[in-house]
């Protein structure tokens, strides 16, 4: 895996028989804790936001075939690999404290990996992070207070979660 993350070369992650999860992506980071990755998005067919999964979640990876690469439609990972500070990055929360600047992030916990959260980091401590939830329509909702070792997935900076910020911040600037 180091060897593919140090080339940047584009694989597929099994989450499978833990997960029926399969993502894409160029691995930008791994250790016994955690994987970060740019994610592609095979509707765009370009990289777009990050992802970072526990690894012990991870089953198999299997790097990109040329007709796999053929599919990039316009290749902007060089764009998304250098922009985040991955030596701050070691463990869940570490993640979390360099991500609370960030205006939403997405999290799945162990409980429930067929629907997530998505939201700002209100507060963060050692154990437990606390996010001021949007839903579906941008609407700020309730808090929610997560465990951070119940945490499996953290997506931040897609084109979702950038859509869902604006269109809150043009719903709360109607309101004035």
């Amino acid at each position: 895996m180091q060897e593919t993350i140090k080339n940047r070369i584009p694989i597929h992650i099994d989450l499978a028989p833990n997960r029926d999860k399969l993502y894409s992506g160029i691995g930008l980071k791994s250790n016994d804790e955690i994987f970060i990755f740019v994610c592609f998005n095979d509707e765009t067919n370009e990289f777009e936001g990050y992802a970072i999964v526990r690894n012990y979640e991870i089953d198999k990876y299997r790097e990109w075939d040329e007709e796999e690469l053929g599919e990039i439609e316009n290749d902007n990972s060089d764009d998304l690999i250098n922009e985040l500070r991955l030596e701050k990055m070691n463990n869940m929360l570490e993640c979390l404290s360099e991500l609370k600047s960030d205006k939403l992030i997405a999290i799945y916990t162990e409980s429930d990996d067929k629907s997530y959260y998505v939201g700002k980091i209100e507060n963060l401590t050692e154990k437990k992070v606390e996010l001021k939830l949007l839903d579906e329509d941008a609407e700020w909702i309730e808090n929610k207070i997560i465990n951070i070792k119940e945490i499996t997935y953290i997506g931040f900076r897609s084109n979702y979660e950038r859509e869902l910020a604006d269109k809150n911040v043009l719903q709360s600037s109607r309101r004035l």
